[in-house]
């Protein structure tokens, strides 16, 4: 990995300590307390308390603790909806990296881990430029008592790590410690906004770093059991993390391919919006159910979608492509290059969201999903997404390969110019991995009538409808999603109650939008594009 510090902070690198609270009243101002003096006044350390939608009084009793003592560097955030233990945390993370720091620490607001120990982290990230910095309670057990820590926990934490260990080759003493730290260049190269929002978002992030080889170094801790409740269902817990773990290995082993640690003279534009049974009429079926008033295209190529709209329900059109549009349905088109551009406009600012036939011809289309709600700042409703993509489990191609033979095609599921295939589950995992809320799924039969017309594709098509509905992972030839996209980063930072904000570290509540290598116009103008459609 590439040096974390910036010619700008070489001397004295940025540091965050990101603290979790939930119902933690009783323990948050006596975790700061012990926070050692002089880290609560050093100019390149800052503290962000992120309290998760708690019911008591922790943030403000917290706020008037810092100003009694005259603490300036700490930004204390409230949730307006709670985000789970690692949606928490993934809140913190992007602030650490948006915000150029190069190491962040996790610290619990409960008191069940030493403060005083948040040098020790800083010491050991330096001296060994560690990407991941862990607290281990269980180099000693003998300690792991002492503090508390009961019998049946310090059972079940040690067989967790045997079977991690045996799985990862990491060889930890502990993988179950809340006490760590990530190097923000760590950070930036793992997609962990699409780890789970639960209690083993800690063991996703570890299993990410043994995916890239990441740098990781243990120091002891010692461990406190005190009045906290433990808000964990144990045997929950352990499923998931046996569940994730095996993942890793299978996912190693190349039986399946995790979202967690990856990393011609065909006419493409033909216009299916007439074709029964396509991809594309059935989305212009929803769009006359919804009537949408404001709508975007992604992938609008020469506007044959965008024409059906205006005219069945006056909808108002913005285009989107990867080269330029001369439709004249599309009310405005942006140019862009969905792998490499910023996407140009809020897409909470209108009603719907068309996506047809668009993601298989990204290289991440992950990352594309993820931006459109990270880079939201409107706080309009959410828009109708709508999400068609070819079904790679299909009949024929299942044939094919029990045939040993897997081609690509000029056009239909294996198209030469389709980066990422699904069948329907990997379709719903990514987008609910993604933070989008799946309302329904539509299989897609084999549109025939765009292959052979008349009366036979008519029937052909009814009969590939019908298949497609009894048996959809087997028979159908694409999935149509309609679903709707969680609030962003931006947006939940931007609800959150300012209970007390350092002016020198500001959380920025929107910020806009980069479109500075956006070509974008209020006409439309030609198209090749992103997708065929």
């Amino acid at each position: 990995m590439t040096d974390a510090h910036s010619p700008e902070t070489s001397d004295e690198p940025r540091i965050l300590v990101f603290v979790v609270a939930y119902e933690a009243e009783r323990h948050l101002c006596s975790v700061f307390e012990r926070i050692p003096e002089d880290w609560l006044h050093r100019d390149h350390v800052h503290f962000l308390c992120i309290d998760d939608a708690s019911t008591d009084e922790g943030p403000d009793r917290l706020r008037e603790w810092l100003a009694e003592r005259h603490v300036e560097n700490v930004t204390i955030l409230r949730n307006a909806a709670n985000q789970g233990y690692g949606g928490n945390q993934k809140l913190g993370y992007r602030v650490a990296v948006d915000g150029g720091y190069d190491f962040v620490i996790l610290l619990h607001g409960d008191g069940q881990y030493a403060p005083e120990l948040l040098p020790e982290f800083e010491r050991q990230w330096r001296e060994t430029d560690a990407d991941v910095v862990l607290g281990s309670r269980m180099q000693s057990l003998r300690s792991a008592r002492e503090g508390g820590m009961p019998r049946y926990k310090l059972a079940g934490n040690r067989t967790l790590t045997w079977f991690q260990n045996r799985l990862t080759g990491l060889g930890l003493s502990e993988y179950h410690t809340g006490f760590r730290g990530y190097s923000t260049r760590f950070l930036q190269e793992v997609p962990f906004q699409l780890n789970t929002d639960d209690f083993h978002f800690d063991t996703e992030i570890l299993l990410q770093a043994a995916n890239l080889n990441a740098k990781i170094v243990e120091f002891p801790i010692p461990t406190h059991y005190g009045d906290e409740e433990c808000r964990v269902n144990g045997f929950r817990y352990a499923w998931d993390v046996v569940r994730a773990t095996v993942g890793f290995r299978l996912h190693q082993m190349g039986f399946f391919c995790s979202l967690l640690y990856r990393e011609g003279s065909i006419d493409r534009y033909r216009d299916k919006s007439e074709v029964v049974y396509s991809s594309h009429e059935r989305a212009l079926r929803i769009v006359d159910r919804e009537r949408p008033e404001r709508i975007v295209d992604v992938g609008c190529g020469p506007g044959h979608v965008a024409r059906q709209c205006r005219e069945r329900v006056g909808a108002s059109v913005v285009g989107i492509d990867r080269d330029e549009s001369t439709s004249n349905d599309l009310q405005a088109f942006h140019q862009a290059d969905l792998d490499v551009d910023p996407f140009p406009i809020d897409v909470f600012d209108h009603d719907m969201v068309l996506m047809l036939d668009v993601i298989e011809h990204l290289a991440e289309p992950e990352r594309f999903l993820l931006s459109l709600r990270n880079n939201a700042r409107s706080t309009s409703p959410a828009p109708l997404c709508l999400i068609s993509t070819p079904n790679v489990a299909f009949a024929a191609v299942r044939l094919n390969l029990l045939l040993g033979r897997f081609t690509y095609a000029e056009r239909g599921i294996l198209d030469i110019t389709h980066k990422r295939l699904f069948t329907r589950s990997t379709l719903l995992r990514a987008l609910r991995s993604c933070g989008y809320e799946v309302r329904r799924t539509h299989p897609v039969g084999v549109p025939f009538q765009a292959v052979f017309g008349g009366y036979t594709g008519r029937l052909l098509g009814t009969v590939g409808a019908v298949l497609a509905r009894v048996w959809p992972s087997m028979f159908a030839f694409q999935f149509l999603v309609e679903c709707v996209p969680k609030p962003g980063v931006q947006q939940v930072l931007a609800a959150a109650e300012r209970v007390k904000e350092d002016d020198r570290n500001p959380i920025p509540s929107a910020p806009a939008i980069a479109t500075a290598t956006v070509q974008s116009s209020s006409r439309p103008v030609s198209a090749a594009a992103t997708k065929p459609r």
